[in-house]
Formats: C-alpha cells, structure tokens, sequence
C-alpha cells in the first residue's frame, strides 16, 4: 500500500510545491515532469503527492484523500497511474513498450493518466530513443512524472520536452525532522541534506567512523602508516561512500581561501575519488592516492 503525503505535507522544496501547486489549480498541466536531485531528498515523495493530487476527483490543489481514485491510488489498483519504481537495474525497452501500450489504451475514468517513472537516467539507449517518440507525440491527458539523480545521463531530446525542477539538499532542521519520525534520536550529520546518506552512517557506525575533526588532524601528522590502514579499513565499509561525502561537506564549510588549506585540499581530493570510484573498482587504491595528495605527499 502506498503512503502519500499531502504536497502541505511535505518537509523542503516549496518553491517546487508552490509551482506545482498552481499548475493543479489551474489546470495547466504539462505533459512531463523531471525532478532532479541527490538521492534520499524526496523526489519520490514529491512526485507520488504530485500524481495522486492530479488524479484526485475532486480536483483540489492537493488530494482529498477519500475519492475512489485517491483509495484505488493507496491500494495500488489504479488504472490510471503507472508506477515504475527502481529496482536497481537498468530500464529496457521491453518496460517502455509496455508503458507505450498502456499510455494508447482508453482512459476509464478521470480526464488523466499518470506515468512515473523513476530514475529515469537508468534507461537503456533503446529505451530511451523509444520513450523519446512518446514524448514527441504525447496522447492527451497523459502526463509523465520522472525522477533522476543526474541528468547529464539522459537524452537532450528527453530534457528538452519536460518540465524540469531542481531538488536541493534538504535543510538541516527538515532533515532532523524526518529523521526524528523515522525513530533516530540526535543526529550528527544532517549537513548531508539527504535521508538515505544520512541512514546509511547511522545504520552503521562503528568505532572505526571517524569524526571529521579527527580525520582532519590525521593529515596533520604525516604519519603514512595511520593513513594507509584507514584507507584499507574505509574500502571494506559499506557507508564509505557516504562518510567522504561528509567530510567534503564539512570540509566544504570551512575553507577560505580556494587556492590552499587542508580542508580545501580534501574537499578537492575527495572530490577527483568520487571520479575514479566510477571507474575503479580498487577502492583502496583510490582512497590511498587520494590520503597522500591531501597530507601534501603527493600533487596532482
């Protein structure tokens, strides 16, 4: 059963929530949607609270709640709504055949069909070249909702026929907030503005996560053996990933001067990693490297 907030509901992003708020009370719906963002900031959310508001039959700048469509929505037996959630794997063309099939089929109530897709930057290039001749001659009253983490991986062609809306880390109070709901008590890294960055380290702390302080101060110390064994103890770690993009934020937060210090030098540092992680599958490679530029072993 889906659980949807209310678009009033929802923690961040109301400059987003004003803008589709109006386009519900005037009907002026476009026929695609995109909302970009880092991963754990609520473009799900957003895009659920925004299909459901269109399909409400009563038409309200959000959703009643009680209408046939809005129970038939939480029960997951819509007609009207496609949902195609993220699995991890890439979107074949197989799946946007299907969603070609149903966005041709007669709608049986209701004056919109709604697709989400999301994670659309995970399609196929077949995929993608297919869904593009949907969008080119869209049925009307078809509406497309699609979420994505970034969008220099999807086409032009795509970009160029939604509606596009930028996502920003959430703010650390909404963050608390939510996290608060989710049953965590004090948190310490709300900087992340995102729930799943932040789940992740919480989900796994241990006495190895260091604080950024005391990552820092290793730098100071030139000591190679210290930096070696962290880089082979964090390429083991499942929240590695996660604990460097903190650091960067925090390091982010305390640089002056753009050309020196070493809180700029790891934000630099760490930043070129998240490149070569994309590339290279030793970790700890990547992360050793990366250690001995920032304590001024080594220059890029």
């Amino acid at each position: 059963m889906l659980e949807v907030k209310r678009l009033s509901e929802i923690l961040g992003h109301q400059e987003v929530i004003s803008y589709l708020s109006n386009d519900l009370k005037t009907g002026r719906l476009a026929h695609g949607y995109l909302f970009i963002g880092k991963g754990g900031i609520g473009k799900k959310t957003l895009a659920l609270s925004f299909a459901k508001s269109i399909l409400c039959q009563k038409g309200q700048e959000g959703f009643c709640g009680s209408c046939s469509s809005c129970r038939r929505f939480d029960m997951e037996t819509y007609s009207e709504f496609l949902g195609f959630f993220d699995t991890g794997e890439k979107v074949k063309i197989e799946t946007v055949r299907d969603i070609i099939e149903e966005e041709t089929l007669k709608r049986y109530e209701g004056s919109y069909r709604v697709i989400l897709i999301e994670n659309v930057e995970r399609m196929t290039t077949e995929a993608d070249n297919a869904l593009l001749k949907v969008l080119e001659e869209p049925n009307s009253g078809t509406i497309f909702l699609f979420t994505a983490t970034n969008k220099d991986d999807i086409l032009p062609t795509i970009l160029s026929r939604v509606e596009k809306y930028y996502l920003s880390p959430l703010k650390e109070e909404d963050l608390a907030k939510v996290l608060e709901n989710l049953g965590y008590g004090q948190v310490p890294y709300l900087k992340l503005g995102t729930i799943d960055e932040a789940r992740v380290l919480l989900d796994n702390q241990d006495d190895e996560l260091l604080s950024y302080q005391d990552f820092r101060d290793l730098f100071l110390e030139k000591d190679l053996e210290k930096l070696f064994k962290l880089a082979d103890k964090l390429s083991k770690k499942k929240y590695l990933k996660e604990l460097l993009s903190y650091y960067q934020i925090e390091a982010a937060l305390r640089f002056k001067d753009l050309k020196k210090g070493l809180d700029y030098r790891i934000f630099q540092s760490l930043d070129q990693a998240y490149g070569k992680f994309k590339i290279n599958v030793n970790e700890r490679h990547i992360l050793e490297y990366c250690f001995l530029t920032i304590g001024g072993i080594f220059s890029e």
